[in-house]
């Protein structure tokens, strides 16, 4: 019976190849999307579940401070007093450029990490030289990558080399580990010694002069005891936080297994998920999958007509409903089936785009996986029971008597459950234009913002830390350039808008608060062009005695003016504030702009060089500056960035997020765009003869359109009045993600639904006009 009823499915399926190849594709494509993204999720909930007894190693966090930076001699105080932890290990992970030379070549670092020796079996790290039980022999060991290693001295042993690390620290390779895995939320190439103070890279304090204030922060992860509750053993530490006040106000733990995804901290430096983007696909996978249903159930209730003669003549020779039934199930199922070997082939074709959609890259091999294959037949049976359930519940209830006599052809509420279909699918369709247009907007917005500062042919040069005896170099860069005219102002800078290195308390009582620094030349305001609002500039003597603070700083700190008003930090006695300038944007538009000091230093350690550049000068100065970098800073390597592009990366997460809407309202309005030109067909096929006597009558071929187009009109304009208002609150949430945000202004929702609009009359006009120039004589002769 089962091999009849496929027999027969697939009779029905190859005798109306037209629906059956919209069915097909239109399921492909929204199967493909969600195996796209079930692949990304698969990858994405992965992360950090590589190490041994992962489930059981955690971070420390200040739950009071909501920070995960922890002044490293936490660790010891913890493995001494309470015999809960079975191991503790330091990390810190700096991001700054960082130069390193091997004889006369020189490299430039973005990727390194301060650790201890126990991180090596906290993490799990296989090693592939050198001894794992001690891989750091001294405080002046380095360990390395096996990709570094390979990059660094080719096919050399690496193991006994000496590097030379920031032109200060001799530094001799003791080991090779093996690549991080691509699920890791913690990386890095280069791992140095965190028992080296030369490596505790973090230095923060309340007080710069009260020496108990000073912390050297890393992060603290360590593995709990088989058995041993998380939140019993944080409640017993915080009854008992004496030894740990003076760098934990209260402990809390974050489990490594939620550290990618559910991080909330501040100074976490490590890789960070997005669970909302997630959230996002999972409802963008689930809605384009309706979408494809709908569309089978609305092509299969609206062939009822064509089928109806079958059915009934299968019904006279004793078929029962429960037969039909299996029929059309079976039949949804098949077509499933194809549907998904169709959608496993787009997903490998399309595997570029998905992974510039996710930023992150997909392995189809991994659907050949066993446990993956089982999901997929066991969704090819869910996908289609559900297709298939309410067009055989309803063809198969179908009476033969009234079928065999035509006389039921289309009934009324079965054309009112396909309307609501289809109004469901632009539905979708009109949110998703919606979202996608107020995204861009918003990226255009935060990007063109005025930043307070003049940030066009601006560069930032990262400069290299110099010993002692190389400092006056980056002076003599500075003055050699400028003997250029191209170079409009230079500035030499700790920390520049978009990366600040100094954070510092602000030693006002009563309202004290951690303060950004920026620690600066005397070009600085000129360089940045901001503009002094009160107060003065600075005058001969200044130098190191003095500071700028922002509007924001003069506000929060409710100055009437600046007579005596001091930064008292940074220096014994504090800093003179002589002058407020304008508010700018130092960070992400995603927070308002904060109290920041601008502090004028003398002989500092200066990171960045900030330069302005004359417009239509910018290969000449690009080239002069390469020149005088390789005659004066010949032992470092040259890394520069443009501001404009700088602050363009704050908005990756954004721009990702409307390549996601994007692809995925591209596709949701394709499928939708099969199911009503199925519809329109079926639509001129039931009005053949309709349209033959209207044309015999004087209809002219605009009015049999316009007749045929009119109620895919309606449905999109309904669609269109539905989907504004869930749009709005949407879009409404999203932005309160942003401190500054654009307006959600009427024409993005007028211009949504001309696009629907345009989009459904384009799909269905061509086969509104194929059937209005068809000849009547042919059309009723059909009949």
């Amino acid at each position: 019976m089962i091999a009849y009823n496929i027999k027969s499915a697939l009779k029905s399926i190859f005798s109306d190849r037209k629906f059956t190849l919209i069915n097909v594709i239109g399921f492909a494509f929204a199967i493909s999307v969600c195996l796209a993204i079930s692949l990304f999720l698969l990858q994405e909930y992965s992360y950090d579940s590589y190490p041994e007894n992962a489930d059981r190693i955690v971070r420390i966090i200040d739950a009071n401070k909501n920070t995960s930076n922890i002044d490293y001699r936490a660790k010891d105080i913890l493995l001494e007093s309470f015999p809960e932890f079975e191991n503790a290990c330091l990390v810190y992970r700096e991001t700054s450029p960082t130069n390193i030379n091997i004889g006369d070549k020189a490299f430039s670092f973005t990727d390194i990490m301060s650790v201890d020796n126990n991180f090596f079996t906290m993490f799990s790290i296989p090693f592939l030289n050198g001894d794992s039980t001690k891989p750091f022999e001294n405080i002046n060991s380095a360990i390395v990558t096996e990709s570094k290693a390979k990059q660094l001295f080719g096919t050399e042993n690496p193991i006994g080399k000496e590097i030379l690390f920031e032109r200060t620290n001799l530094l001799t390779i003791t080991a090779v580990i093996k690549d991080f895995p691509a699920n890791s939320s913690i990386s890095a190439n280069l791992l140095v010694n965190a028992e080296n103070d030369d490596f505790k890279f973090s230095f923060s304090c309340e007080e710069y002069s009260d020496k108990s204030t000073h912390r050297w922060d890393f992060r603290i992860y360590t593995r709990i005891a088989e058995g041993i509750e998380n939140n019993v053993l944080s409640k017993k530490i915080n009854a008992n936080l004496a030894s740990l006040k003076p760098y934990i106000n209260e402990i809390g733990f974050l489990p490594l297994k939620d550290m990618y995804l559910y991080d909330s901290t501040i100074g976490s430096q490590t890789k960070r998920g997005n669970p909302k983007l997630l959230k996002l696909l999972v409802a963008i996978a689930i809605i384009i999958l309706i979408i494809a249903i709908v569309n089978y159930i609305n092509l299969s209730l609206a062939q009822q007509y064509k089928r109806n003669r079958i059915i009934g003549i299968k019904k006279s020779f004793g078929a029962s409903n429960s037969d039909l039934f299996i029929h059309f199930i079976i039949e949804s199922i098949i077509i499933s089936a194809i549907a998904f070997i169709l959608s496993i082939i787009l997903v490998w074709i399309f595997t570029p785009v998905y992974t510039a959609v996710f930023g992150s890259p997909i392995h189809v091999s991994s659907l050949l996986k066993s446990s993956v294959l089982f999901s997929i037949l066991l969704c090819i049976l869910i996908v289609g029971c559900l297709s298939g359930l309410t067009p055989a519940l309803v063809l198969s209830r179908s009476n033969p008597n009234d079928i065999l006599k035509k006389t039921s052809a289309q009934g009324g509420n079965q054309s009112y459950f396909r309307n609501l279909l289809i109004i469901f699918q632009f539905t979708v369709s009109v949110v998703l234009i919606i979202c996608l247009l107020i995204v861009q907007k918003q990226i255009s917005f935060v990007k063109n913002k005025n930043p307070g500062f003049s940030e066009e042919h601006f560069i930032c040069v990262s400069m290299p830390y110099l010993p002692k005896e190389e400092k006056a170099n980056a002076q003599s860069l500075v003055n050699e350039l400028r003997n250029y005219p191209f170079f409009k102002s230079i500035s030499l800078t700790n920390g520049v808008p978009g990366r600040i290195n100094y954070t510092m308390g602000s030693g006002i009582k009563n309202k004290d608060l951690v303060i950004p620094c920026l620690i600066v030349d005397t070009a600085f305001i000129s360089t940045f062009q901001l503009k002094i609002v009160k107060g003065r500039n600075l005058k001969p003597g200044d130098y190191g005695k003095v500071c700028m603070v922002n509007e924001s700083f003069y506000n929060y700190f409710e100055f009437n003016n600046l007579e005596n008003k001091k930064y008292n930090n940074y220096r014994k006695g504090g800093l003179d504030i002589i002058a407020v300038v304008n508010d700018f944007q130092y960070g992400s538009s995603h927070n308002k702009i904060e109290p920041l000091c601008i502090i004028f230093a003398e002989n500092s350690n200066y990171y960045q060089l900030s330069i302005k550049i004359a417009a239509n000068n910018l290969p000449s100065a690009m080239k002069i500056i390469k020149e005088k970098w390789g005659e004066i800073m010949p032992a470092y390597p040259l890394k520069y960035q443009f501001f404009d592009d700088w602050f363009d990366q704050m908005y990756e997460k954004e721009e990702r997020f409307a390549k996601t809407i994007g692809l995925f309202a591209l596709l949701a309005i394709a499928i939708s765009c099969f199911g009503i030109l199925g519809l329109a067909i079926f639509s001129s096929e039931q009005r053949t003869k309709e349209i033959g006597i209207r044309k015999v009558n004087g209809a002219k071929t605009p009015e049999i359109i316009k007749m045929l187009n009119k109620d895919f009109i309606k449905w999109v304009l309904i669609a269109f009045i539905i989907a504004c208002p869930i749009a709005y609150y949407a879009m409404s949430k999203w932005l309160e993600n942003f401190a500054y945000k654009t307006e959600l202004s009427w024409w993005i929702f007028a211009l949504a639904g001309l696009i629907a609009m345009a989009i459904a009359l384009l799909t269905v006009s061509f086969q509104s006009y194929r059937a209005a120039t068809r000849n009547p004589v042919d059309s009723l002769r059909s009949e």
